[in-house]
């Protein structure tokens, strides 16, 4: 799998999901920092750099993603001090995850900006990755974890609720099933307390 900027399953969930039409940068109690940071575990995940067991997401040996935001997530992975569970992982990397992720797609020409609003360079790429959400069926991996992520976050999707993607990413990626669910639960949470 290509874990460059212009091919990652971050890249296009920031450009189709976590970006607004006008690219700027979703309020914090919007979710959508939840799934920008499942989209960086699941990439881990589909390119074999991460694994979930037992709960925990643990770090695989060997390679590192050529991705400069994946592999600063790795590191922190890699050298945490206790294991830590998926939705732990959902939380701590949302932080400032769109702006490392953001220097990846300025660097390859996609985006260009910087903190909170973004131009997008590259329109075709962007509707690309919109047009994706909406033919799942018979996808990739890659595009089945983007339209749930999607979903998870409230955002549009090919009809599906999160629930029935999670089904289909538990028989390709139980690690990805397990990030999904993570996420899900980090953006009901974040629901609820903007209730109170």
């Amino acid at each position: 799998m290509k874990t460059d900027a212009t091919s990652s399953l971050c890249g296009d969930f920031m450009l189709a999901v976590f970006l607004d039409d006008r690219g700027r940068v979703p309020g914090y109690r919007t979710g959508l920092g939840f799934g920008l940071s499942g989209a960086m575990l699941m990439e881990l995940a589909l390119g074999g750099f991460v694994d979930v067991l037992g709960g925990r997401v643990v770090a695989v040996p060997g390679a590192q993603p050529r991705d400069r935001a994946l592999g600063e997530a790795l590191v922190r992975i890699r050298s945490s001090r206790r294991p830590r569970t998926a939705a732990e992982w959902v939380r701590v990397l949302s932080v400032g995850a769109h702006k490392r992720l953001a220097v990846g797609l300025i660097a390859e020409g996609v985006l260009a900006g910087r903190a909170r609003r973004y131009d997008v360079l590259v329109g075709e790429r962007r509707d690309t990755a919109i047009r994706s959400l909406a033919g799942t069926a018979g996808s990739s991996g890659r595009l089945i974890a983007l339209a749930a992520l999607a979903s998870a976050c409230g955002a549009a999707s090919d009809g599906w609720e999160w629930g029935e993607y999670e089904a289909v990413l538990r028989s390709t990626s139980p690690a990805c099933a397990q990030i999904l669910a993570a996420v899900a639960d980090c953006v009901w949470r974040g629901t609820l307390s903007s209730w109170t």
